[in-house]
């Protein structure tokens, strides 16, 4: 989700008519990230200053879209991204896609992954997203690229996530550049070519 072709209600009204023609198939949304050097258009998204500095942490396609949207304000997007997932894992949804699947494991794993992490759990995440970028001042400066200060919200959320082991993570490991693909191809270019020629 946030491709840059991606514009008004439409790309996300057509998600929903998929979710309705093809009711066995269990819905995963990625939110776009760009990760280092994965692909070229990352060097696209850094070279118009799109990238935001997300912990790594949350870099796993649903904790954080570390690339500004192109055609949404972030809490539009993020109104969006949580209709569409109320959408996808209404009761309605989680009944249709438990009655097109016709093996029992699946069909219940289905079921569990909707009312869980991955279904009512994301819609609460992106939610309480979404209230922060209206109500706390941390987080609009953040993702507007007007400061590379992590929200507190973020950090407070890794601490959780590592438990005892946060005592070990070394200072500053929470930050990373994220233009350095783009500054290495930067200083590739500007290094000295040394030419000799064979006679």
């Amino acid at each position: 989700l946030g491709l840059d072709l991606d514009e008004g209600d439409e790309p996300f009204e057509l998600t929903k008519r998929f979710i309705d023609l093809t009711p066995g198939a269990f819905p995963g949304y990625s939110l776009l990230s760009a990760f280092g050097q994965a692909a070229p258009l990352n060097l696209h998204y850094q070279q118009a200053g799109r990238v935001i500095p997300f912990p790594f942490h949350f870099l796993n396609n649903n904790g954080a879209m570390n690339i500004g949207p192109k055609n949404y304000s972030w809490p539009r997007f993020y109104e969006h991204v949580i209709d569409l997932t109320r959408y996808s894992f209404s009761r309605r949804s989680i009944y249709r896609r438990a009655r097109a699947t016709k093996t029992f494991i699946p069909k219940w794993l289905n079921v569990v992954r909707a009312i869980s992490s991955e279904g009512y759990g994301r819609i609460d995440y992106y939610s309480e997203i979404l209230r922060r970028l209206h109500a706390d001042p941390q987080f609009r400066p953040f993702f507007e690229r007007q400061t590379t200060e992590i929200p507190q919200f973020y950090i407070d959320r890794v601490k959780k996530d590592m438990g005892p082991l946060w005592h070990w993570l070394p200072e500053g490991a929470l930050q990373h550049d994220p233009n350095a693909y783009l500054k290495s191809t930067i200083e590739d270019i500007s290094e000295p070519v040394e030419v000799r020629l064979a006679i």
